[in-house]
């Protein structure tokens, strides 16, 4: 299991060698379960439960070095591990800080860097001062268009980072240079022109990079004064959780309001001091406990992006640290004050959300969402589910989420399960039950519209940061109108829905007649009718996915393959029948 990062024993002091943290989504769990239907109801797939430890950061090799160099070194892997630098710089499945992880901005796609000591592909042949020009001034060693530096796109937070002290980086890069290489190419941008011109970004550093250390007031504690290094410098914070203007650089007067993450489906909210829509009003105890702890039956628990960034960097430092980043967030902060539009509730709409949520979540959440505790955590008084946009709590439906805890229960998705209508419905309900203070404001056009922030396939996934929806549950199925995995059908499991992913119209009979044999081994006595139904939903979302084809061409082929079916299905029916005689 990961190992706890002990802060070196050093004063805490405005030139303290501290780490930082990521704040990225506040906010509790909305683990909606599906339960409370009859036998042949359908009832999504759990997200796998996580069964191991957190892994622990790769251990540096320090034979060979002084005491002074070990310390450097073993202070370095606590400001990296505080940082979260590994999971950005960690593509899903690869190797730890080898890079390849993906960023989907308005641009196109950017892919971190390999940060190991491999000279070929990673920073191994940099010297100190081109790590410290790349942190601090945000410059790669390198050129654009000959004459320029090789400015790097901020995407990478060295707005923040460039109020690092300079022991701090040069802290951390003892750290890397003392982990195994690790061989990774890097994987090209995809961005297109003009964007992909780095000589471009001189005029926006120019109006908004300004690099400094973070400004201290005289009035702060040595507590506060840590907690805004944590904050300011290394966390970024501001990055996730500040509102952008239309070059996308933060607004500094509206810093910790609250604001969509570029390219995801996430809203990050506001984390000011503000009492009623910050959390100035939360207890310290409890923005502690969600911050070091996973959370409490209060305010719930992290999750999405934020659930990382507690698992992998706020969980591993000293409590002490979380509680100076708790006191500068409730005490030092501007408070934003961000009241959402009011909108009139539709009593319809909140009634039918309140039967889809008896129906689909209340076995877990409980009917008056209390939850249960440390099982599933509280949607009444949880102020993710009410403050700021719906997008959170459609974006917890759609893509399921991770167990709060370790092998525990696991959220599964609702996108191929319910439309957006009743999603919305749904979030409209949770928001205002309970004396929740929110406004019933989604709509079926926003969870559309969160279904369309799932990257394209051959995007690697940034791990649990992206929804990363079904066939059945993505966009383009519910733009043409495809049927859902609703009762009384029944999802086969082993990913038989999935089957029509890459067919060819050769493929396409044998792999509908292997569906048709599976459904009817778990369910004898489906009708040709329910048969049909489980093909199209297959089939439909790869058709509506084909690039060329215009509505009317692909309700065409789907018509077609309709006509194929009785013959398949009954193709499929008799080979079933020799098979059990032979």
């Amino acid at each position: 299991m990961m190992r706890k990062i002990h802060r070196p024993l050093v004063t805490r002091l405005m030139s303290l060698s501290v780490a930082a943290v990521t704040i990225v989504t506040l906010g509790a769990g909305a683990a909606l379960a599906f339960g409370g239907l009859a036998d042949f109801a359908y009832r999504p797939t759990p997200i796998t439960a996580a069964t191991t430890d957190i892994p622990a950061l790769p251990v540096p090799d320090t034979k060979g070095m002084d005491a002074k160099q070990v310390a450097e070194v073993r202070r370095g892997e606590y400001l990296t591990a505080a940082g979260d630098c590994m999971p950005c710089h960690t593509a899903p499945g690869g190797e730890m800080f080898a890079g390849g992880k993906s960023f989907v901005t308005p641009f196109g796609t950017l892919y971190s860097p390999n940060i190991t000591p491999d000279k070929a592909t990673g920073i191994g042949n940099w010297n100190d001062t081109q790590f410290w020009n790349a942190v601090h001034w945000g410059i790669a060693p390198g050129s654009s268009l000959l004459v320029f530096p090789k400015y790097l796109f901020p995407a990478m937070p060295y707005t923040s980072y460039a109020k690092l002290s300079k022991p701090d980086v040069m802290a951390i890069k003892a750290y890397l240079d003392a982990i195994p290489p690790v061989k990774a190419a890097q994987r090209p941008n995809s961005i297109g022109f003009p964007f992909n011109i780095r000589a471009g970004l001189l005029t926006w550093r120019l109006l908004f990079f300004n690099a400094g250390p973070v400004h201290y007031k005289k009035s702060w504690s040595p507590a506060v004064r840590h907690g805004a290094y944590l904050a300011e410098a290394l966390g970024h914070c501001d990055a996730c959780h500040s509102p952008r203007n239309f070059l996308f650089a933060t607004k500094q007067d509206e810093s910790l309001a609250g604001t969509r993450i570029l390219g995801e489906s996430w809203f990050a909210p506001n984390i000011s001091s503000s009492k009623k829509y910050g959390v100035g009003g939360w207890s310290r105890a409890t923005l502690v406990a969600y911050l070091h702890a996973g959370g409490d039956m209060k305010q719930g628990a992290p999750y999405g992006p934020m659930k990382a960034v507690v698992d992998f960097s706020l969980s591993q430092l000293p409590e002490s640290d979380i509680n100076d980043l708790a006191a500068y967030l409730q005490t030092a902060t501007p408070p934003r004050e961000t009241p959402a539009k009011p909108v009139p509730a539709n009593p319809t709409v909140v009634l039918e959300g309140k039967h889809l949520y008896a129906a689909n979540c209340a076995a877990c959440h409980q009917a008056n969402g209390a939850g249960i505790a440390n099982v599933f955590p509280n949607l009444a008084g949880n102020q993710s589910v009410w403050n700021g946009p719906p997008d959170n709590l459609i974006s917890a439906m759609l893509g399921g989420l991770i167990p709060w805890h370790k092998n525990g229960p696991a959220m599964p998705s609702f996108a191929d399960v319910l439309n957006d209508h009743e999603i919305a419905a749904i979030a409209n309900y949770v928001r205002t039950a309970w004396d929740n203070p929110g406004v019933a404001d989604a709509t079926a056009e926003d969870v559309l519209k969160l279904r369309e922030t799932a990257p394209p396939g051959q995007i690697a996934l940034a791990d649990r940061d992206y929804l990363n929806l079904s066939p059945v549950g993505s966009a383009a199925a519910r733009k043409l109108g495809c049927p859902l995995l609703s009762t009384p059908m029944s999802d086969p499991g082993n990913h038989w829905m999935t089957i029509m992913e890459g067919v060819t119209a050769d493929t396409l009979p044998n792999r509908t007649r292997a569906l048709i044999d599976e459904v009817r081994k778990l369910y004898p006595n489906a009708t040709p009718a329910e048969l049909t139904n489980y093909a199209v939903t297959a089939y439909c979302p790869v058709v509506a996915a084909e690039r060329g084809l215009s509505r009317s061409e692909k309700r065409a082929a789907l018509a077609r393959f309709r006509q194929s079916l009785p013959a398949l299905i009954s193709g499929a029916e008799h080979s079933s029948e020799t098979s059990a005689g032979g």
